[in-house]
C-alpha cells in the first residue's frame, strides 16, 4: 500500500515553436523506479522517474519518492538481486506514479502549448478508424 507520494523535481521542454509543430505527434509516457531503500520491517522508500516524451517537439519529467508499505524486507532484497520488485507491487507502484504525474504533466503541457499526455480512448479510435465515408456525422 502506497502511504507517501511526492513529486520533488520537474523539468520541461519545449524544442521546437509551436506553429512549426507536426500536425501528428506521438506521445510516449514512461514510468522508471531509481531505487528502493529497506526504511523498516514494513517500509520502503522508492525514488522514481517519470517522463512525457513529444516525438522530438518537447519533454516533461517529474522525479520523486513514494513510501510503500508491506513485505518492506521481500520487496528490497529482490530489487537488490534482480532489481525488480514482485508483480503485484509493480502494478501498484507504476499505476500511483502515472495516475499522480499524468495529472501535473497536464498542467505543464498547457503552459508549454503541447497536447495532453493522455491518450485517446480506445473506443474513440476503434470508431474512427472503422467509419465508412457514407457515415452522417453531426445533426440535421
Amino acid at each position: 500500500m502506497i502511504k507517501l507520494f511526492r513529486i520533488d523535481g520537474i523539468e520541461a521542454k519545449r524544442f521546437i515553436e509551436p506553429e512549426n509543430a507536426p500536425r501528428e505527434i506521438r506521445i510516449d509516457n514512461n514510468s522508471t523506479i531509481l531505487s528502493i531503500s529497506y526504511e523498516d520491517e514494513n517500509k520502503v522508500k522508492m525514488s522514481f522517474k517519470f517522463t512525457v516524451t513529444y516525438s522530438g517537439i518537447g519533454v516533461i519529467t517529474l522525479d520523486g519518492i513514494l513510501i510503500y508499505e508491506g513485505n518492506a524486507k521481500e520487496i528490497a532484497e529482490e530489487w537488490r538481486k534482480k532489481h525488480r520488485m514482485p508483480d503485484e507491487v509493480a502494478q501498484e507502484v507504476h499505476a500511483t506514479i502515472i495516475n499522480n504525474c499524468v495529472i501535473e504533466a497536464v498542467w505543464i503541457a498547457k503552459e508549454l502549448r503541447l497536447p495532453p499526455p493522455i491518450p485517446p480512448p480506445a473506443q474513440f479510435m476503434q470508431q474512427k478508424q472503422t467509419k465508412k465515408k457514407s457515415d452522417v456525422v453531426g445533426y440535421a
